[in-house]
C-alpha cells in the first residue's frame, strides 16, 4: 500500500478501457469493482457467483465474509453503484451464468479456483501501463482511488449542508476499525499545497 496513489478520474476511465485479450471482461470487472466498491484484491478474489447473483439478478449489496477480510475481524458489506453491477453482470454473462459455487474471477482451466493475487496484479499493472499510468501505482491503487473519490463526495455533501464528518464517513466506507488507518488513504490529497507552491513560484514569472 505504501507509495501507491489514487488514479484521477481521467486515468480511471482510460484504464477501464485498456483491458485486452480473452478475459478482458473479467479483468475489467475486477478493476471496476475495486474502484467502485473499495475491496482489496484478495477480498474480491474470494467472491463466488452466489455472492453477487440471486435469482439471476445482480445483488445491490455484496458481502465479503470475515475469513477473507484483512484481520478477519468482521465481514464487510458494500452497496454497489450501477456501473459496478453492470460490470458484474457482463462477467456473469461471459461465464454463461456459471454454477453458484464458481469463483467470479475464475482462473483459466477446468478447476474451480480464482486467479492468483500475482496474476491479478499483472493484469492491473499491464492495463495501467498501457495508458501511460506507471508512477506510484500498484494493486492498492484501486482501493485508494475509491477512497479519494468517496472523500470528495463526502466533502461535497458537507458543503451542501449535510451534517457529516467526511473523514469518519470515509473510515466507515473503507471498513476501518481504527480511523488512524484511514489517514494512509488521503496522504496524496496535496492539491492545496501544490497550488500554494505554484502561486509562490509566480513571483519569478
Amino acid at each position: 500500500m505504501s507509495g501507491c496513489r489514487p488514479l484521477t478520474q481521467e486515468e480511471t476511465l482510460q484504464c477501464s478501457n485498456a483491458f485486452q485479450g480473452r478475459y478482458h471482461i473479467r479483468d475489467k470487472c475486477l478493476f471496476v469493482l475495486g474502484v467502485l466498491a473499495g475491496f482489496r484484491i484478495k477480498e474480491m478474489l474470494s467472491l463466488r457467483v452466489k455472492d453477487v447473483v440471486v435469482n439471476k439478478r445482480i445483488r445491490n449489496t455484496i458481502q465479503v465474509k470475515r475469513r477473507f477480510m484483512k484481520g478477519k475481524h468482521e465481514s464487510r458489506s458494500v452497496y454497489l453503484a450501477p456501473a459496478a453491477r453492470s460490470a458484474i453482470l457482463e462477467q456473469v454473462k461471459a461465464m454463461v451464468w456459471a454454477n453458484p459455487e464458481t469463483y467470479l474471477f475464475k482462473a483459466q482451466g477446468d478447476t474451480n479456483k480464482p486467479i492468483s493475487y500475482e496474476r491479478a496484479r499483472m493484469i492491473l499493472m499491464d492495463a495501467m501501463q498501457r495508458v501511460g499510468v506507471a508512477e506510484n501505482v500498484g494493486t492498492h491503487t484501486l482501493r485508494k482511488t475509491f477512497a479519494d473519490m468517496m472523500y470528495d463526495q463526502f466533502i461535497k455533501m458537507r458543503q451542501h449542508g449535510e451534517h457529516i464528518d467526511p473523514f469518519m464517513e470515509l473510515s466507515q466506507a473503507l471498513g476501518h476499525k481504527d480511523p488512524k488507518s484511514t489517514t494512509h488513504y488521503i496522504t496524496f490529497r496535496d492539491h492545496y499545497r501544490k497550488n500554494a507552491i505554484v502561486e509562490l513560484g509566480g513571483m519569478f514569472d
